[in-house]
């Protein structure tokens, strides 16, 4: 197992090693048979760094931790101010 402090201490994050937010996008790829580079990631905590890290574009939320802001293609607003809805309206305008 797997144990990450987060939210200044608030908050116990446990996972098994062998799986990740990464492991778990790879499987969804291959199974849908799609290309990473068709893939966009969201995220704000540390879980989140090694997703971010093999993904072709990755949004991070601006209350996000500091070195998921800095590999990240975009910023976006909080969880709490619709940031992935904001970003997913702005992708499918654009294509329409």
């Amino acid at each position: 197992m797997h144990f990450v402090l987060t939210d200044q201490g608030k908050l116990i994050q446990m996972m098994n090693k062998s799986v990740s937010k990464a492991t778990g996008v790879m499987k969804l790829i291959q199974f849908y048979g799609i290309h990473m580079a068709d893939v966009v990631v969201f995220g704000d905590d540390y879980n989140d760094l090694e997703m971010f890290k093999m993904s072709a574009y990755s949004v991070a939320m601006m209350n996000a931790v500091e070195e998921l802001k800095e590999l990240a293609n975009e910023i976006t607003e909080t969880n709490d101010n619709d940031g992935v809805a904001q970003i997913l309206e702005k992708m499918i305008y654009s294509i329409c």
